[in-house]
């Protein structure tokens, strides 16, 4: 039983992921690298489980979450910035620095490979505690969720690595902006502990147009990397190319 909660577990990861590879048209990037990728976020959840732990208790965070308090500090504190620093941290120190990250949109196949490793083994957490349906809904909707969060930082990393004068600026931005968005996601999730039962389910309905616009966003960046490839017979110019000519420092 546990070998097939677990194979159900990385069936959305890998179809998430399979789909995202196929968008890297012009160079994709070694498979052996994706996989390796895809296995450093899933080992990084144990690392991070155990970190969450310690800074919960260091931030008074019960296991119930009942309070407006403990909702905030778990959603952005404690899942958003730590889980988006985690992932970015293995793309950082296993791909980002090779050769084959040579187009802006590897930033967003390595980010996404990070993304989705981890939300593999938080699926099979899940599924070991609440049963196996509950990948009817992790599938579509929180692992999704993960590849779209650490697109940000992804594309960032993917633009960056082109305009080294403001990689920084563009790491950092991506950062804050993939952590702030999982724990609005979060927060959405918890609220229905926090409020009343109405404006928890608004709020928690509110997951939807948030999902609907991270993948606008996610398919724009997608195609604005494609455009910008230097592998693209027909690239087009790449308006962060101004910053290559001015002494502006990341």
């Amino acid at each position: 039983m546990c070998i097939i909660n677990f194979l159900v577990a990385m069936i959305p990861g890998i179809l998430w992921m399979w789909y995202i590879y196929k968008s890297d048209k012009f160079e994709p990037e070694p498979l052996g690298n994706v996989i390796m990728v895809f296995l450093g976020g899933f080992l990084a959840v144990i690392p991070v489980a155990l970190i969450e732990v310690g800074i919960s208790a260091m931030l008074g965070i019960s296991g119930n979450i009942d309070t407006l308090y403990e909702a905030v500090s778990s959603s952005w504190f404690v899942a958003g910035i730590l889980e988006e620093f985690a992932k970015f941290s293995v793309v950082l120190f296993a791909v980002y620095y090779t050769k084959e990250f040579d187009e802006p949109i590897d930033g967003i196949v390595y980010s996404s490979a990070a993304a989705l490793g981890f939300a593999s083994l938080e699926n099979f957490f899940y599924i070991s505690k609440m049963g196996i349906g509950v990948i009817l809904i992790r599938g579509p909707l929180s692992t999704a969720a993960h590849m779209l969060f650490s697109a940000f930082w992804g594309y960032g990393l993917g633009r960056g690595k082109f305009h080294p004068k403001i990689a920084r600026r563009l790491a950092i931005s991506g950062l804050l902006l993939a952590a702030g968005a999982h724990g609005l996601f979060d927060f959405f999730l918890m609220s229905s502990k926090v409020f009343s039962p109405e404006l928890g389910s608004l709020l928690a309905f509110l997951v939807i147009p948030l999902m609907i616009t991270l993948w606008i966003i996610l398919l724009r960046e997608i195609r604005k990397d494609e455009s910008i490839s230097p592998f693209n017979p027909h690239r087009k110019p790449d308006e962060l190319d101004e910053y290559d000519d001015t002494n502006e420092i990341a």
